[in-house]
């Protein structure tokens, strides 16, 4: 059945409505970095946050809070000044599932090292996914930012090869994974309307992929905008290219709205009356609809 682009994008907006709320911000890691107004602040922790952000919202929370705690009022400055402030930070990093806590160490303390070899310049990040004429690349500009930090974080450890959790924490270039967590990065640095950033200025909306975290791969399924099983980075375009039809110039507009059906409203693509009663997409999710024979 094709998708009725009408209904599903007056839905959606009704869905932005109900969660355009900052209350509803904690339940998500950006919660971390909208506690600061230093754009140089706000951009390395939206770094860490979306490189952290994976497994469940309690486990993110719980392993990132004391490490902003203990980063103080300018995570950015603390990183900067490499002294015993931040000896201390790297002394009470713990393990993060994947990650231990010599992977930990060695990802802050390259990270530091970035941050000072900017020399203050805001923004930190964005040159290292653009190319030589400082162009997004859809194909290339991800992977370029992640063989950069593979090198940087192998600098840093004094290997040829990286550990399992640091490979992951940063993903692996050549990969065909769907890029999620920096993908989530990028929207929130490029998008300059809420609730992200806007402080990445040679990247657009519309280049960035569409971050395909499990919420949002179970929600594309039930909205009927893909009837694909597996997802890579094709899949996060693809996804992109469909909510173009819906917002040309910022196709990412509904992911955080989206995200919350699954977070808050525990969506979890299967009927269940007390969940998807008082869903405001019922209408245009195939579950409920053949669940209720409509």
């Amino acid at each position: 059945m094709p998708i009725d682009l009408y209904l599903l994008h007056t839905k959606l907006e009704d869905l932005k409505k109900k969660y355009q709320n900052l209350s509803y911000l904690e339940t998500d890691p950006i919660c971390f970095p909208k506690q600061y107004q230093d754009p140089l602040d706000i951009e390395v922790v939206s770094f860490i946050s979306c490189l952290y952000a994976y497994g469940n919202v309690k486990s993110i929370q719980g392993f990132l809070k004391p490490i902003f705690l203990n980063l103080g009022k300018s995570p950015y400055q603390t990183l900067l000044g490499q002294d015993s402030k931040f000896q201390s930070v790297l002394s009470g990093l713990k393990v993060y599932r994947f990650q231990t806590k010599k992977d930990n160490q060695i990802f802050f303390r390259t990270l530091a090292r970035v941050v000072a070899e900017k020399e203050k310049k805001s923004p930190l990040l964005e040159s290292y996914f653009l190319d030589s004429k400082e162009v997004f690349e859809e194909t290339k500009s991800i992977q370029r930012f992640q063989s950069f930090w593979e090198e940087e974080l192998k600098k840093t450890s004094g290997k040829k090869n990286l550990s399992y959790g640091l490979q992951f924490l940063i993903g692996k270039s050549t990969a065909k994974s769907p890029k999620k967590r920096l993908s989530l990065f990028l929207r929130w640095m490029v998008r300059n309307s809420y609730p992200d950033f806007g402080l990445y200025k040679k990247i657009h909306a519309n280049q960035i992929p569409f971050p395909l975290d499990v919420h949002i791969q179970k929600l594309i399924q039930v909205l009927g905008i893909t009837t694909r099983k597996s997802f890579g980075v094709k899949e996060s375009y693809l996804t992109r290219e469909f909510f173009k039809q819906l917002n040309p110039v910022d196709p990412l507009l509904y992911d955080f709205y989206l995200t919350r059906v699954g977070i808050i409203e525990k969506c979890n693509a299967t009927y269940k009356k007390d969940v998807c009663e008082t869903c405001y997409l019922k209408e245009v999710c195939l579950v409920f609809g053949s669940a209720t024979g409509n």
